[in-house]
């Protein structure tokens, strides 16, 4: 299947949180009550009761020509940011740790994120990978943060091409 015409960056951010929305628990218990493309406004609510909740953000992104004919390379890079409420600090730590587990998973094993857009290569950033304490909405959040590497190939519109 040739490469489109154009890069779809909004493409891969849905890939990405459609992977983290699918995610499960080896018991079939879904990892995320919820995922979300930015910042969600209420988190706390969002992990409330040992929940724990996911926000995805474009971080670094590249636009480089790879090759004669108009073929160029995007790479890009995605801040996944997993919370959890500290109701109880030592919960919330084995918590945070579940979900890392969960989330490293999918994004070692799906090398395309599924062609989302025109990704031809996709992987945990070497690291990249943090745990945190978090404050938002006047509460301390425990927090796993990794950045996930994707690429995507298109191609310069024939004709005009690459004009010189």
């Amino acid at each position: 299947m040739p490469a489109p015409n154009f890069p779809n960056t909004t493409a891969v951010a849905q890939a990405i949180v459609g992977y983290a929305q699918a995610l499960t628990y080896p018991s079939g218990i879904l990892v995320y009550s919820v995922v979300s493309l930015g910042e969600q406004k209420d988190v706390t609510t969002n992990v409330a009761g040992g929940n724990a909740s996911l926000e995805v953000y474009a971080n670094r992104d590249d636009s480089q020509r790879h090759a004669f004919g108009g073929k160029i390379w995007d790479e890009q890079t995605w801040f996944v940011l997993s919370l959890v409420g500290m109701d109880n600090a030592q919960s919330a730590e084995l918590l945070i740790y579940a979900v890392r587990d969960a989330l490293v998973q999918p994004f070692q094993t799906h090398a395309t994120l599924g062609n989302a857009g025109s990704v031809f290569h996709a992987q945990l950033k070497g690291g990249t990978g943090r745990f945190l304490k978090v404050l938002r909405n006047g509460q301390w959040l425990r927090a796993h943060l990794v950045e996930v590497m994707t690429r995507q190939e298109w191609f310069v519109p024939t004709p005009p091409g690459v004009i010189s």
